[in-house]
């Protein structure tokens, strides 16, 4: 829409003074926004030191003592038929620690459509026939497969020691894809 000025005269640009209630709610958010820093301020120590009591960190001492496998498969994808090869590594374990001196050793396959229940399971319990002082503790582990059939396979390794206490690895996915 357009104004026409009759001939002679000019726009002028007049100051406007905002309504005094636009000057208030201005000042009110202002406020408002001081009470909060300085309650948070005040507050905040507080809330971040309640909230740390339920977020426990791990020290990387507390990791280091505690024993565990890592388990990692090579390689990780290929076409079938591929031959799989897992290592699994124990950590955190004394090396003159009886407990785990010959540990049983539980491999799981879990094949495509498999449940972890239907799963294969080989146990590998080798015997202790040496002297009680001569303690070997093995921190590596290794097993070979072959998948013939396509599809995404989960394997994972547990070693349990004498006093039956386990250590379980995260589960690897090892994915076979089918030639086309």
């Amino acid at each position: 829409m357009h104004s026409v000025l009759p001939q002679g005269q000019a726009w002028t640009l007049q100051a406007v003074e905002p309504p005094a209630y636009t000057r208030a709610m201005s000042l009110r958010r202002l406020l408002s926004a001081g009470v909060l820093v300085v309650l948070g301020a005040l507050l905040g120590p507080t809330f971040v030191v309640a909230a740390g009591h339920g977020h426990k960190e791990k020290s990387t001492q507390e990791e280091q003592g505690k024993p565990r496998v890592r388990l990692v498969a090579d390689p990780s994808v290929g076409f079938t038929p591929i031959s799989v090869v897992l290592t699994g590594q124990l950590r955190g374990v004394d090396l003159n620690d009886a407990n785990f001196c010959h540990a049983a050793v539980t491999w799981i396959r879990i094949d495509p459509g498999q449940t972890e229940r239907e799963g294969l399971r080989v146990r590998e319990d080798p015997a202790c026939v040496h002297p009680k002082e001569q303690v070997f503790v093995a921190t590596s582990f290794t097993k070979s497969y072959t998948l013939y059939t396509p599809g995404s396979y989960l394997f994972r390794l547990e070693v349990e020691g004498k006093d039956h206490a386990r250590i379980d690895s995260a589960y690897v996915k090892v994915e076979v894809l089918r030639v086309q």
